[in-house]
C-alpha cells in the first residue's frame, strides 16, 4: 500500500478574476444609487431654505401691515407701510426700495443685511445688489371693505385683510413667476 501524502495538490487560496469583477461591479452600482440621492439631497436643502425664509418675509409683511394699520387708524393704506422696515435691512440702502407693492402687482423684494463686514459709508442700492441674500417676487393683494362698524353697521370699507403669495428668487421684470407659489393671509384690524 502506498502512503498518502497528507500535502493537497494545488491548494492555494485567493480570488479569482472573475470573482474580483463582480464584486467591484456591486461596488460602483452602490455608490451610483449613493451620488443619485446627493441632488435630490441639494433640492430639499434649498426648498427647506426657501420656505423658511418666505416664512419670514409673509411674517415682515403682515406685521408690517398690522403696525401700519395699528398706527395710522381706519384709514390707513399700503403707501403709509414705508414707515416700519425690519432691523435686517442694511442702513445703506433707501428706505424707499423697500416699499411694499400691492394690488396685486408682482414685485420683488431683497433683502440686503448689514452684517457683511462693508465699511460705512453711503452706497447706492445697485453696488449692494449684488450683497443680498434673499430675493422673493411676490403679490399683495389688500382685500377692501366687509368690517362694520359695531356703532352706526355701515361698511366701513377699511382694508381688512391681506393676501400674500410668494414665489423663492427673483424673476426678469414683465414675467410670470413659475412654479407654486406660498399662499398667506391674514386679517389686518386698526386694533388687535
Amino acid at each position: 500500500m502506498k502512503a498518502c501524502q497528507k500535502h493537497g495538490q494545488g491548494t492555494q487560496s485567493g480570488y479569482s478574476l472573475v470573482e474580483v469583477t463582480l464584486a467591484l461591479l456591486v461596488v460602483a452600482i452602490g455608490l451610483t444609487a449613493t451620488f443619485a440621492l446627493f441632488p435630490e439631497g441639494l433640492k430639499a436643502t434649498r426648498a427647506a431654505v426657501d420656505n423658511t425664509e418666505i416664512a419670514m418675509f409673509s411674517e415682515y409683511v403682515f406685521t408690517t401691515l398690522d403696525l401700519t394699520a395699528g398706527f395710522f387708524g381706519a384709514g390707513w393704506g399700503i403707501g403709509q407701510a414705508t414707515n416700519y422696515t425690519s432691523q435686517m435691512l442694511s442702513r445703506h440702502v433707501d428706505r424707499t426700495n423697500f416699499r411694499l407693492q400691492a394690488n396685486g402687482r408682482v414685485s420683488t423684494f431683497y433683502w440686503y443685511p448689514d452684517y457683511y463686514g462693508l465699511t460705512s459709508g453711503d452706497y447706492e442700492a445697485s453696488e449692494l445688489h449684488e450683497f443680498w441674500t434673499s430675493a422673493f417676487t411676490y403679490t399683495l393683494d389688500i382685500i377692501e371693505g366687509g368690517w362694520r362698524d359695531g356703532r352706526e353697521g355701515q361698511d366701513t370699507g377699511r382694508p381688512i385683510s391681506a393676501v400674500l403669495k410668494v414665489w423663492p428668487g427673483e424673476y426678469p421684470q414683465g414675467t410670470t413667476p413659475q412654479g407654486e407659489p406660498r399662499i398667506f393671509y391674514r386679517e389686518i384690524l386698526p386694533l388687535r
